[in-house]
């Protein structure tokens, strides 16, 4: 789908970081943005930025965790820009616990895949119809790395991310069956300079292990600490927003399924699918 100036685009999670980095790209092309986040003030605060600038912009604040809000807000676009062209589930968040799997916290659970995942699918479901009826339009689910290899001590925010690269190839399996033209990007960044990201920078830059240790599970051993900050430090290539941001709107625009922002990360991925694949004999 080739993005031009008169397009309309829904952007969740907008008001900072990567969400914010993509409603600014898709504002240099013309595209008229709705902008999606809980937080009220910074939404207002990027909103007015983005209009100083010439943008046409409609904050609204949502809860992607809830669906009558995410049906809201596609009303609330349609009725304010008369149309939806593109839409990019990015709304995302991590658990407030690191821990292993046998003990993490269930609320944790339920709040990441709340938001992550069933996020994803309320946008899908409140905004796919209207595409459909247009008969075109993108939907671009951001995931993760994390979609695609395993995160020891996350692993909520992996089963989630993990969920997204899934409905993500489903729907678009469905929308090619029912011969719909609606295109569908998974987006599986590598770390990108964001507030949910800076904290692990701070961690991996303290002069000792302390804090990090302090986010560890108990028990454990300066040896294995240090094993988690070499893991960390290894897969640690941050990315400015505004550079991902560029890299997803020309898979978009490319019609790819698959959207890998970072390129420092095929050894990961191909060790995950080589191993599937040994398992055919």
């Amino acid at each position: 789908m080739i993005i031009e100036a008169g397009q309309v685009a829904v952007v969740t999670g907008a008001a900072q970081g990567l969400g914010r980095a993509l409603a600014a790209g898709l504002l240099d092309r013309g595209v008229s943005v709705a902008l999606a986040d809980t937080a009220q003030e910074r939404l207002r605060d990027t909103a007015e930025a983005f209009t100083a600038g010439g943008g046409q912009v409609l904050p609204v604040v949502t809860d992607v965790a809830d669906a009558a809000a995410v049906r809201a807000l596609a009303s609330r676009t349609l009725e304010h820009f008369g149309r939806v062209d593109v839409v990019v589930n990015n709304a995302g968040i991590t658990a407030h616990h690191v821990r292993p799997l046998w003990q993490a916290d269930l609320e944790d659970w339920r709040r990441v895949l709340a938001v992550n995942l069933l996020g994803a699918v309320h946008g899908i479901r409140a905004f796919v119809p209207h595409l459909a009826a247009a008969g075109a339009g993108h939907v671009v689910n951001i995931a993760s790395l994390a979609g695609l290899m395993a995160v020891p001590f996350g692993s909520a925010y992996c089963a989630s991310k993990h969920a997204v690269v899934a409905i993500s190839e489903t729907l678009r399996a469905e929308l090619d069956m029912m011969r719909l033209p609606i295109g569908v990007t998974v987006v599986c960044p590598g770390y990108v300079r964001t507030p949910m990201t800076e904290g692990m920078v701070t961690l991996l830059q303290a002069g000792d292990d302390t804090q990090l240790a302090e986010r560890l599970p108990a028990g454990f051993s300066t040896e294995q600490v240090e094993q988690v900050r070499a893991r960390l430090e290894g897969m640690v290539t941050m990315m400015e927003p505004d550079v991902a941001a560029e890299r997803i709107i020309a898979a978009v625009e490319a019609d790819r399924l698959y959207a890998l922002t970072h390129g420092d990360v095929e050894d990961s991925v191909r060790r995950r699918v080589e191993g599937i694949l040994a398992a055919l004999g």
